[in-house]
């Protein structure tokens, strides 16, 4: 069992970030890693720094974490009106986390890798300059065809996150990490109970073929491999008190994975200490009849990675039991359930989840442009400031469904939630001035005190 601390500091963020009197500022990121490109370079970063703090930059040697930090000397710079101010660096000792559905999901396999080979695929240059506005040091992104396997993550990470353009500059993540996941894959079975058997409803996981709408964690610090855990393929019914509906024949219960897409624990190694990044992405409850059931097993089994001591849990290797105690981690990924009720899923076992006391939860709020302060654009709900999805099943509705939980024993320096796409964009171009997407979407950050 974990020990948790019973009091914590989080700081709201200070994200808003002027088009105009930015400061300069160049610094490096430790980029030694081994699955990914080793010729890529980190390129530097010009942002505006949170009001009242002091202007730092990395040594390109230390690191974001490193000892050698050293104040760096800056100078104005105006930038284009059409720029798109990045965020302020973390602080010391601070690892960035973020989590992003980048609905790059294409209607047949290779379609995605095909288009990301090269540059100039437009969602996907609109997704990559998400990324570069956050510039997350670790990056869970969901909702990407994952079909190709590292293929295609080295092929969007070379081509589109590390290629800048005249209002940013572009972002190099030399590890990753992807796997085959349920989604996408023949059962045999009629799991969507409408006479017939095939279709992306009768999947192992929602997908017209294996691997789509997929998952892919970036980091820009080396991942330990030989420890990470996949617990793709832990039957469901293994589960303790599961919620498989009562109509499921045994054929249903014996190949059906609690997971419809993934459950990953991925170790990162940041300056001698290790992060586990618990990254998923949860069934959507609109996609199936057993959708609702099965989303709120896939959030609880966060939950009992964390607290229980528990053997049902079991990897791909074999082994047995929850998270070590005393590991530091952070669960980052789309759960698509909202604690209030709001969205299509039912708000228990995301609200048991946000309770535990293993968990900080940064409730990120989004900071807009005083331009569009004075106009109104969010609506008219207290909670709508944390969302950060449509909702399947009401047009110009919106739920919290991704999210970035650091565990209790973690500071969190900062948080936030980047809008990207929005109905109001008559009104306004999107927060930090990014323009309207298709994808409505919004990345999930949270700053995380690592070390000493």
């Amino acid at each position: 069992m974990h020990n948790y601390r019973p009091v914590f500091r989080v700081q709201k963020p200070a994200l808003i970030a002027a088009a105009a009197g930015c400061l300069a500022l160049s610094f490096a990121t430790p980029i030694q890693a081994a699955t990914a490109d080793d010729t890529s370079t980190e390129p530097d970063l010009g942002y505006c720094p949170r009001p009242g703090s002091e202007v730092v930059a990395d040594s390109a040697q230390g690191g974001m974490l490193g000892d050698e930090a050293a104040a760096a000397e800056s100078t104005e710079e105006v930038l284009p009106a059409n720029s798109v101010p990045v965020l302020a660096g973390t602080q010391d000792n601070s690892l960035r986390v973020a989590t992003y559905n980048a609905a790059l999901s294409r209607d047949s396999a290779g379609d995605l890798f095909e288009e990301l080979s090269a540059p100039g695929t437009e969602d996907a240059t609109e997704v990559a300059r998400i990324i570069q506005t956050v510039r997350p040091d670790v990056l869970v992104l969901t909702g990407i065809d994952a079909d190709a396997g590292e293929n295609l993550a080295k092929a969007f990470n070379t081509n589109y996150l590390a290629v800048g353009g005249e209002d940013r500059t572009g972002v190099t993540y030399p590890y990753f990490y992807t796997h085959q996941t349920n989604a996408g894959v023949e059962s045999g079975a009629d799991l969507d109970r409408d006479g017939t058997i095939g279709g992306p409803g009768d999947a192992l996981g929602y997908g017209d073929f294996p691997g789509q709408s997929s998952m892919i964690v970036y980091s820009k610090y080396p991942i330990d491999t030989a420890q990470i855990r996949d617990f793709s393929s832990l039957p469901w019914k293994s589960v303790p008190d599961n919620s498989i509906p009562e109509d499921f024949t045994e054929l249903e219960r014996d190949i059906l994975p609690l997971s419809s897409v993934a459950h990953w624990d991925v170790p990162i190694e940041i300056d001698g200490e290790t992060l586990h990044v618990l990254a998923s992405a949860t069934e959507d409850v609109s996609a199936t009849p057993h959708g609702q059931a099965r989303n709120d097993d896939q959030i609880r089994f966060w939950q009992d990675y964390l607290e229980s001591d528990t053997e049902y849990i079991l990897d791909h290797r074999g082994n047995r039991g929850p998270l070590e105690d005393d590991a530091a981690f952070v669960i980052a990924g789309s759960l698509k359930a909202d604690p209030q009720g709001h969205g299509p899923a039912e708000p228990k076992a995301i609200s048991e989840l946000l309770k535990s006391d293993a968990i900080v939860d940064p409730q990120q709020e989004r900071t807009l442009p005083p331009t569009a302060l004075g106009r109104g654009v969010l609506p008219n709900n207290p909670d709508a400031e944390y969302h950060t999805a449509p909702d399947p099943d009401t047009d110009g509705e919106t739920y919290r469904a991704d999210y970035v939980l650091p565990g209790a024993d973690l500071s969190v320096t900062d948080a936030g939630v980047l809008e990207t796409g929005t109905a109001h964009n008559d009104v306004y171009r999107g927060y930090f001035g990014i323009p309207s997407s298709d994808n409505l979407h919004h990345m999930v950050w949270a700053d995380i005190a690592i070390g000493k």
